[in-house]
């Protein structure tokens, strides 16, 4: 057995999308409820693992990564534009909870 150690960046994202495709194979063979159900309800599931809701898979951070460009194209255009990176602009940790306050009929 190997000595524990810390998670790889490929392992991490093999492991979140696996438990994606779990939550998608879950959600499709619900046999009652509706295709916008099953859709509403896997959107949801992924949105509560995000926000490390899950216990498959810890939480994750959530921050805007515009382009470099993106501020001056969009200043000039008279338009708002997305922030820079940072940890500040994470917009994770209840986007499962705000999931159906939001939600368009």
């Amino acid at each position: 057995m190997s000595e524990p150690r810390e998670y790889t960046v490929d392992e991490i994202r093999e492991q979140f999308l696996a438990d994606i495709w779990r939550k998608v194979d879950y959600w499709e063979q619900l046999p009652n409820k509706t295709k916008r159900e099953r859709l509403s309800g896997l959107v949801h599931s992924v949105l509560a693992a995000l926000d490390g809701c899950a216990l498959s898979v810890p939480g994750f951070l959530l921050i805007p990564n515009p382009h470099p460009s993106d501020k001056e194209f969009h200043e000039a255009r008279g338009e708002n534009w997305y922030p820079s990176p940072s940890l500040e602009n994470d917009i994770g940790g209840d986007l499962h909870g705000l999931w159906y306050k939001v939600r368009k009929e």
